[in-house]
């Protein structure tokens, strides 16, 4: 029902404020900063390809692969190394949306 609906989209919205997903916090122009507090990006602590060179061109191939998580952690690891990358920061949205994790897909689609 409608009602229900609703009360399960406040329900998230209420999650989501309470994890500092959303945030009131504007970048200077020309400030670069991935703070997951201020972002609410939050990337996996434990990913195996942090420092893996080529991370962005392997996330792509998994990506058409449609292998979604290994995609994710390749994007986060390009992301990290590169926080600037805007295309990677746009296929780690597009990823995280078509593995129906929408506030991270949002999240990544803003930066």
């Amino acid at each position: 029902s409608d009602t229900e609906f609703w009360d399960k989209m406040q329900a998230e919205w209420e999650e989501m404020a309470r994890r500092n997903w959303i945030s009131d916090n504007q970048e200077a122009p020309g400030q670069v900063t991935i703070s997951t507090i201020e972002k609410g990006y939050y990337f996996h602590t434990d990913n195996p390809f942090k420092d893996w060179p080529g991370a962005f061109e392997e996330g792509l191939k998994k990506m058409k692969e449609g292998d979604l998580p290994v995609t994710i952690l390749y994007l986060e690891a390009a992301i990290l190394q590169e926080p600037n990358d805007a295309e990677a920061w746009q296929f780690l949205g597009i990823t995280q949306a078509e593995n129906e994790n929408e506030q991270a897909a949002i999240v990544a689609l803003q930066r």
